[in-house]
C-alpha cells in the first residue's frame, strides 16, 4: 500500500498546480477541396523557428494549443500534394479557428480525369513508424498478430514472440500495455481481425518516460469513429484457406458537445491446421522422426464500450471497459518413429491428441486529465484492472508400434486439467510542466500481478485415472513494479534536447505449492534514456537517442512444471530465469520524406533463449529456457519511398542486423555464436481505372540466430485490391495472402548434444473477401482529444510523413 500512498501524496501536491485556466491556441483542417487529408504534417513556427508538430486527424484535423501571444506560420505537407505554406496568424488569448487550408496535388489532372491520391501506407511521426493497416486491403482476412508480424522490422519466431530490430518488444494496445507475452499474446491478437485495427506504432527506441519493460514498443491502435451526432461502421468477411474463416463486427459512436459514447463488437472464427514435421539426431547416428498434424477451430469475441466527458475546457475524464471471450478446440495426429537411418525402423508411437481451451479476459481503464492552459500544464491519471483466465484439459492417447508397424501392448492414456489466473492493478500519474528553462516531466506508477497456475495431470491405469506426481503442479507468481520517473525537454533554435531518468523497484516472488520450491527476488534499478534531435529545416532532421531497458519474463518462463508434448518430447519452465538487461544507442536521419535512415548498437546480458536438453536413454527431449551470456546487436533500417509515376507508389524498408552470443557454459567451455541477418519488405500501391487501388506487397528474412536455434530463409507475396462504393461509404476488399506459400518455418538446432531440424507448415495461403459500410452523421467538429502516454509523445518530437 506503501506506493499508493506515495501516489496520492504526490496527485495532491500536483492537483492545486494544474487549475483550470484559459489561453491561446491554434486550430484548423487540411483538405483537398472538401476531402479531409488524413496524417498531413502540420509544422508551426514563430518568427521563422519551428515550435512544434503534429499529423492530422481522420477528418483532417489539427490544433496546437497552449500557446504564448504573439505571430504564428504553418508549413503543411503530404505525400501527392505541393508543400504549403499559410499564415502568419495572431494568437491572442483565445483558440484561433483557421479556415480550412487546401492542398494541391501534384499530380495534374490528365484530359479532365482526375488523378485520385494514393493514400500512403507508412508514415513516420518523429521516433515512430506508423504502419495504416486501415487502408491495406492486403490485410482483409488477417488477424492482429498477421498484420504486426509483416510490419517493417518485425520479427516473430515459431513461437509467436516478437521482436523489432532485434529488440525485445513490448505491446500496447490503444497505448495500454497488453499485460501479456509469448503464446498468451499471441493467442490475443490472433483473436482481433484485421478489420478492426486502425494503425500499429513501431517505437525501436523510446523514452523511458515509458515502462521500461522492453527495448521496443509496438503499439496497436484500434478503429473508433470521431465524428459528431450517431455513426459507426459495420464490416462482414469470408476467408478461405484450406478451411473456411469468417469475421463480422460493428462499431457505434455517440459525440455530443462533452460527451462521447462509444463502443462495438467483434466476432472471428478461425479454423487453421499446424503440421510440423522434426528429426532429432543423437551422436550414434540415432534418429528420431516425428511428424504432427493439428487442427484447430476458436471462436473469438471481443468487445469494448467507454465514455469520454469533458468537464470544462481544460478536464476531461472516462472509463473504458473490454472484454474478450474465445472458445478453441484442438486436435492432433502425431507420429513417431525411431532408428538409424536408411534402415528399417526400431519401434514407433501413434498419438491423438484432442483439447478444449476456454479465455476470458476482462479489462477496465478510467482516466482523469487536468491541465492549466495559462500555465501549459497537465496531470493524467489511469487506473487500470486486467484479468486474465485461461482453463482447458487435454487428452492424449498414445499406442506404442514395433519395426512391423505392428501394436506393442495397451494404449498409454494422459490427460490434464488446467487453469491459468492473472490479475492485474495499475495505477499512474503523469505530469508535464513547462519553465522557463526547459519543459518538466515527471511520474509515478505502481503495478501489481499475481499469475495462479494449477495444472493437474492424471494417467489411466484400467477403469481409474491417478495423479502423476512428476507433472502436477500448483504455481503462484506474484511481481510489484513502483516506478518513478522525472525528465526535462528544452528546444534551443533547431536542436530538441530530451533526458527521462526513470527508477523501478521490482518484487517478483514464485511458490511452487506442489513442491515447495520458491523463489523470491527484491532489486531497484535505474533506467535513464536521452535524445538530440536536429530539425535542418522542414524536410531534413536527425535523431540520436539512448535508453536503458530490461525484459522480466513471466510466469509461462519461470514456472518450474513438466508439460507433455509427446512420448519423446517435453516442455519445462525454469524458476532461476534473470531479467534480461540492455542498453541502446540509436541515429535517426529523415531527408524530405522519402528517405529514413536508422542505425543502432544494443549490448545487453542475460538474454532468453530456448534450451534442448536430451535424455540419451529415454531418447526424449527437453525444451526449456535458460539466459543467454552477452550479447550485441547492430541493426540498420532504411525507408525508402517514391511515386515512381503519377499512379504507382512503392515503399521500400530493408532491415540488417549483425547478432553476436556468447554464453560461459562452465567448465571452460564457451558458446559463441554470431550471424547476420535482413528483413525485407516492399509495399507497391497502384492506382487503377475506376478508382481501384492495387497493393503488392512483399517480405523476406534471410537465416537469423534465435538465441541457441538457427530459423532459415523465408518470405511471401500478398496482393490486394480496394475500392469504395455507395458514395464512399463502403469499402470492398480483396487480400491474397502469401500466394506462393512460402511463409514456413524451418529451424535447425546444433547445441552441445542436442541436433535437430524442423519444419513447420501453417495455413497462410488464403483469399479474403471484406465489406466495410460506414453510416451515420458525417459532420466533424474538432474536440478534445483523449491522449494515452504514447499519443502524447507526438507532440514533442519532429514529424515526417510520407
Amino acid at each position: 500500500m506503501r506506493p499508493l500512498l506515495y501516489l496520492t501524496l504526490f496527485i495532491t501536491l500536483l492537483t492545486p498546480l494544474a487549475a483550470a485556466a484559459q489561453n491561446g491556441g491554434l486550430q484548423g483542417k487540411v483538405t483537398d477541396t472538401n476531402t479531409p487529408l488524413k496524417q498531413a504534417s502540420v509544422t508551426l513556427f514563430k518568427n521563422g523557428k519551428q515550435v512544434s508538430n503534429q499529423l492530422t486527424s481522420d477528418q483532417g484535423a489539427f490544433a496546437f494549443k497552449s500557446l504564448d501571444t504573439g505571430r504564428y506560420s504553418l508549413g503543411i505537407s503530404f505525400l501527392g500534394y505541393r508543400d504549403t505554406l499559410a499564415g502568419p496568424f495572431t494568437v491572442a488569448d483565445k483558440m484561433l479557428d483557421v479556415a480550412p487550408i487546401s492542398m494541391i496535388s501534384s499530380a495534374k489532372d490528365l484530359k479532365g480525369v482526375t488523378v485520385a491520391t494514393i493514400q500512403p501506407a507508412i508514415t513516420m511521426s518523429g521516433d515512430k513508424m506508423i504502419v495504416n493497416v486501415a487502408q491495406s486491403a492486403a490485410a482483409a482476412g488477417s488477424n492482429a498478430f498477421e498484420v504486426v508480424s509483416k510490419s517493417p522490422g518485425v520479427m516473430a519466431d515459431q513461437d509467436g514472440n516478437l521482436k523489432l530490430n532485434g529488440k525485445s518488444v513490448n505491446v500496447y494496445i490503444d497505448g495500454r500495455p497488453s499485460n501479456l507475452s509469448g503464446e498468451d499474446l499471441k493467442n490475443q491478437l490472433s483473436g482481433l481481425p484485421a478489420s478492426s485495427v486502425d494503425k500499429i506504432e513501431l517505437m525501436s527506441n523510446p523514452s523511458t518516460r515509458y515502462d521500461a519493460q522492453g527495448a521496443a514498443i509496438i503499439n496497436i491502435k484500434m478503429n473508433k469513429p470521431k465524428d459528431m451526432g450517431v455513426n459507426g461502421t459495420t464490416t462482414l468477411g469470408v476467408t478461405q484457406g484450406r478451411y473456411t474463416r469468417g469475421n463480422a463486427g460493428f462499431t457505434l459512436n455517440y459525440r455530443k458537445k462533452k460527451v462521447n459514447l462509444y463502443g462495438g463488437y467483434d466476432h472471428l472464427y478461425t479454423r487453421q491446421f499446424v503440421e510440423t514435421k522434426s528429426n532429432r539426431y543423437f551422436e550414434d547416428d540415432y534418429l528420431i522422426r516425428d511428424g504432427d498434424f493439428a487442427r484447430e477451430r476458436k471462436n473469438t469475441g471481443n468487445a469494448r464500450i467507454g465514455m469520454d466527458y469533458d468537464i470544462n475546457k481544460t478536464t476531461s475524464l472516462g472509463v473504458l471497459v473490454k472484454g474478450t471471450l474465445s472458445d478453441r478446440y484442438r486436435t492432433s495426429d502425431n507420429r513417431t518413429k525411431l532408428g538409424f537411418p536408411g534402415q528399417p525402423i526400431d519401434s514407433g508411437t501413434q498419438q491423438r491428441a484432442t483439447g478444449d481451451q476456454d479465455i476470458l479476459n476482462p479489462s477496465v481503464n478510467v482516466f482523469f486529465k487536468t491541465g492549466s492552459e495559462k500555465k501549459k500544464n497537465e496531470l493524467t491519471i489511469n487506473i487500470d484492472y486486467f484479468n486474465y483466465n485461461k482453463d482447458w484439459d487435454d487428452h492424449f492417447s498414445s499406442q506404442r508400434m514395433n519395426g512391423s508397424d505392428v501394436k506393442v501392448g495397451t494404449p498409454i492414456n494422459i490427460r490434464n486439467n488446467s487453469d491459468s489466473r492473472i490479475y492485474l492493478y495499475a495505477m499512474s500519474a503523469d505530469f508535464v510542466q513547462p519553465t522557463k528553462f526547459a519543459k518538466l516531466e515527471a511520474g509515478l506508477k505502481s503495478t501489481f500481478t499475481k499469475t495462479d497456475n494449477n495444472t493437474i495431470w492424471e494417467n489411466q491405469f484400467g477403469n481409474a485415472w491417478l495423479n502423476d506426481d512428476g507433472k502436477t503442479n500448483h504455481f503462484i507468481y506474484k511481481e510489484n513494479v513502483n516506478a518513478a520517473y522525472v525528465g526535462l525537454n528544452k528546444v534551443v533554435k533547431k536542436l530538441t534536447y530530451n533526458a527521462v531518468l526513470r527508477m523501478e523497484h521490482t518484487h517478483a516472488s514464485g511458490h511452487s505449492l506442489t513442491t515447495g520450491e520458491k523463489f523470491d527476488r527484491n532489486y531497484a534499478q535505474l533506467f535513464p534514456s536521452a535524445s538530440i534531435s536536429y530539425a535542418h529545416n522542414m524536410t531534413n532532421s536527425i535523431n540520436v537517442s539512448y535508453r536503458r531497458s530490461i525484459q522480466r519474463f513471466g510466469y509461462e518462463i519461470v514456472n518450474p512444471f513438466i508439460t507433455y508434448k509427446n512420448a519423446y518430447t517435453y516442455q519445462q519452465g525454469n524458476p532461476n530465469i534473470r531479467p534480461s538487461l540492455s542498453s541502446t544507442v540509436e541515429a535517426t536521419w529523415s531527408h524530405k520524406y522519402m528517405l529514413f535512415t536508422t542505425v543502432g548498437y544494443v549490448h545487453g546480458k542475460d538474454n532468453l533463449s530456448p534450451t534442448f536438453r536430451l535424455d540419451p536413454d529415454k531418447k526424449i527431449l527437453i525444451n526449456g529456457y535458460d539466459n543467454l551470456g552477452k550479447f550485441d546487436v547492430v541493426y540498420a533500417n532504411v525507408v525508402l519511398t517514391k511515386n515512381l509515376t503519377k499512379k504507382i507508389h512503392t515503399t521500400f524498408v530493408v532491415t540488417g542486423m549483425y547478432i553476436n552470443i556468447k554464453t560461459d557454459m562452465g567448465g571452460g567451455e564457451v558458446f559463441q555464436k554470431k550471424s547476420i541477418a535482413a528483413n525485407a519488405n516492399l509495399q507497391t500501391t497502384v492506382n487503377l481505372p475506376k478508382s481501384f487501388f492495387l497493393e503488392v506487397n512483399g517480405q523476406m528474412m534471410t537465416p537469423m540466430s534465435a538465441g541457441y536455434a538457427a530459423i532459415n530463409t523465408m518470405g511471401a507475396i500478398d496482393l490486394g485490391l480496394r475500392k469504395n462504393i455507395l458514395k464512399n461509404a463502403g469499402t470492398l476488399k480483396l487480400g491474397v495472402t502469401d500466394i506462393l506459400n512460402t511463409k514456413q518455418y524451418d529451424i535447425d538446432v546444433d547445441y552441445q548434444n542436442v541436433k535437430t531440424t524442423n519444419k513447420i507448415n501453417m495455413d497462410t495461403r488464403t483469399v479474403a473477401f471484406v465489406f466495410t459500410y460506414r453510416f451515420g452523421n458525417k459532420n466533424v467538429k474538432q474536440s478534445k482529444t483523449r491522449k494515452n502516454a504514447i499519443e502524447a509523445e507526438t507532440n514533442r518530437t519532429n514529424v515526417n510523413t510520407f
